[in-house]
């Protein structure tokens, strides 16, 4: 038998050390996020009555922020000139995007939804240095595989300009209407079809991380 090899500084170890450090983070209420400036990655978690979402809810009022429904990043486009070694400082200097990401695109969003409440949910946030959070996303994503990022997409996608044409609505805006969204459905989704889809993954991911 032979030891494992382990290198610290690679990006693997180091995205997988960032994600560690997100969600051991504050768990804060989605409706109660004062102004903060930086990029960043970030965690919504939900706790209410969505009956497919039953197992993930109990799962985060017994344990509160341990089971992710979305995760998603704040950031520059291009990361031209970005220093990994520099801090990170939550000054008005930087940006405003991971904020403005959580909450206002988000909370605007769920609120729009006629079948959520914006009380159900929280999250946990991590101002970055740009050249992090795409790595720590992708750990994030891999590690949990949440609702909205893999059986039920759409929630992040930003509204269509104006005169450009929508396209089929998402399966988000099938399972939680209310964004103006609806237009011709995806052939062979369903309202029940989702449901028992998003019921069925959490059910298979509380078993596997043995929540």
């Amino acid at each position: 038998m032979k030891p494992r090899s382990y290198n610290p500084l690679d990006y693997t170890s180091l995205s997988e050390s960032i994600a560690h450090e997100l969600m051991g983070s504050d768990v804060i209420p989605l409706d109660r996020i004062d102004k903060f400036y930086g990029d960043g990655v970030y965690a919504l978690f939900y706790c209410g009555e969505f009956p497919a979402y039953a197992e993930l809810s109990e799962a985060n009022r017994k344990k509160p922020g341990c089971l992710p429904i979305y995760i998603g990043k704040a950031a520059p486009r291009t990361l031209t000139g970005h220093d990994p070694q520099v801090s990170t400082k939550d000054t008005p200097d930087m940006s405003t995007r991971l904020y403005d990401r959580v909450a206002r695109e988000h909370r605007r969003s769920i609120e729009q939804a006629t079948n959520l409440d914006i009380a159900d949910f929280s999250c946990r946030m991590l101002i970055l240095n740009p050249v992090w959070v795409a790595l720590t996303e992708s750990a994030l994503i891999s590690r949990y595989i949440q609702i909205w990022n893999s059986v039920v997409p759409g929630f992040g996608n930003h509204p269509p300009g104006k005169g450009r044409a929508a396209g089929k609505i998402s399966r988000w805006d099938i399972l939680h209407p209310g964004r103006g969204r609806e237009t011709d459905t995806e052939a062979g989704i369903s309202y029940p079809d989702l449901c028992v889809e998003a019921q069925s993954a959490i059910h298979e991911r509380i078993r596997l991380l043995r929540i």
